[in-house]
């Protein structure tokens, strides 16, 4: 330990995880150590306090911040309500809904449908990203989506074969694939500013969750941005480009007691809790 002065942790999110803190105590015994996180996301589900790793927030920056000066590309959002489709008996872990329980409410067939119908009416030729609630799910939902369109879509989850997964996105990253349904692996560190579209077939009660996943989206094309010194030239480069501005598609139906997110709590900007 005593041979480092500084540790950064990226994803700084997950530093009050045992694992990460397991790490952190260990170079800690040089008493002066200091220790750098950084995070697109700096809340958890959970509601576990990073001051319990950090003393101070050394410099915040919104996604709404980064669209506003030119270096993100605006958001939509459309909200597809969808009957039948009924979270209210849904449980809570971790502060986010329990994931079997969520499963089984949207691997309903009548639920299916009224994802992929309106995926494919609202996304047209926008390459999308869709989040799934389970691996069954994600089957699911991208076979329905092929038997529309022969072809248009695949499914990677975490135990996807990795050379499986690098073919899929690659098929993705060149247009011969429009749709890549995946469950949990494309929230962190992926990186694909061709993506136009997210689908949340993954509904959320945390903000992190749901800020990593219409993230995906939110990078302008290669080489647009980059030189520009001017935040009105950024946004202007933007609003020429072939992506102009992505779209978020969100699906409603019988919240009960669940506050689900959307861009909306995304975008407000800073808000008290209330």
């Amino acid at each position: 330990p005593s041979m480092f002065g500084l540790v950064v942790v990226d994803e700084g999110h997950h530093s009050t995880a045992r694992s990460y803190k397991r790490c952190l105590d260990y170079y800690r015994q040089n008493p002066n150590l200091k220790i750098l996180g950084v995070t697109a996301t700096p809340d958890r589900a959970d509601e576990a306090a990073l001051g319990q790793v950090y003393e101070s927030v050394a410099y915040d920056y919104e996604i709404l911040d980064a669209i506003h000066d030119g270096w993100l590309v605006p958001i939509e959002q459309q909200m597809v309500s969808v009957s039948g489709l009924d979270f209210s008996h849904v449980r809570t872990t971790a502060g986010d809904l329990n994931g079997a329980d969520l499963a089984a409410v949207m691997e309903q067939e009548s639920a299916l449908h009224s994802i992929a119908a309106p995926t494919l009416e609202l996304t047209r030729g926008k390459r999308t990203l869709v989040f799934a609630a389970g691996v069954d799910h994600a089957e699911r939902l991208a076979e329905i989506l092929n038997r529309h369109r022969a072809g248009c879509a695949a499914w990677v989850c975490g135990k996807t074969d990795k050379d499986e997964r690098r073919k899929t996105l690659a098929a993705f990253a060149s247009g011969a694939l429009q749709y890549v349904v995946n469950v949990g692996v494309l929230t962190e560190g992926f990186d694909d500013p061709g993506v136009e579209c997210i689908v949340m077939g993954r509904p959320t009660k945390s903000r992190a969750l749901y800020a990593q996943m219409i993230g995906r989206a939110t990078r302008p094309l290669p080489g647009l941005v980059e030189g520009l010194d001017d935040p009105a030239a950024r946004m202007a480069a933007i609003a020429g480009s072939r992506k102009p501005s992505c779209l978020v598609v969100d699906f409603a139906g019988n919240a009960g007691r669940h506050k689900l997110m959307t861009t909306a709590d995304i975008l407000g900007g800073k808000a008290a809790d209330e």
